[in-house]
């Protein structure tokens, strides 16, 4: 890491944002500029989008390991960790709702340790009938395999029936994740998969 000091802190700017953490594999991913400024240098990145996104919870989380989907649905495979795969609207009402309380909660955080963790915004939203079981409405989460394949019976049982994978709750969010872990690792998920194949 470059030992960039401004006012005897190390930071970057991102976005025009102080960053204090910046990885060498993000810096090596970004085009670096160092750049003369009032006799600080400071940093430019040229891949905003890249670093942000794949650093970013975009309200749901900074301290959680989100990933984008194509990276989730590899690390899945490799790892044997079942996805759990949000998808919201940055101008959705409820989106900005359940934000803060999916970000607050210490039980999300730490059930997301057995998961790949996927976070879609927008226009990240893949065209797939698999992620809309039930129609398109926002926010939805899903669970899938770490094959990807979409689990349609995993749904929010404390929920509307109309609406299987809308959660209004961080309690609801921690229900479903460990009914998700339960039935999508160790044995029980083994004896399930083995019997589809044969």
């Amino acid at each position: 890491m470059l030992n960039t000091k401004h006012n005897n802190n190390l930071f970057y700017l991102l976005k025009g944002q102080p960053v204090e953490v910046l990885t060498a594999v993000e810096m090596k991913r970004c085009d670096l500029i160092p750049r003369e400024v009032s006799s600080n240098v400071l940093l430019s990145l040229t891949c905003f989008q890249d670093v942000v996104e794949a650093a970013s919870g975009k309200g749901f989380g900074d301290n959680i390991h989100w990933r984008t989907l194509d990276d989730g649905k590899k690390e899945a495979e490799t790892s044997g960790l079942p996805i759990m795969l949000i998808i919201h609207k940055t101008w959705c009402g409820a989106c900005k709702a359940l934000k803060p309380k999916f970000a607050e909660s210490k039980e999300i955080a730490e059930l997301a340790h057995n998961f790949v963790m996927i976070n879609l915004e927008d226009e990240e939203e893949p065209k797939d009938d698999a992620l809309s079981p039930d129609g398109g409405y926002i926010p939805r989460i899903l669970f899938l395999d770490p094959s990807g394949k979409v689990h349609p019976e995993l749904g929010n049982k404390n929920g509307n029936p109309n609406y299987k994978y809308f959660y209004s709750n961080a309690e609801h969010v921690v229900s479903g994740m460990k009914e998700a872990q339960e039935k999508l690792t160790g044995d029980a998920y083994k004896q399930g998969h083995t019997a589809d194949e044969l």
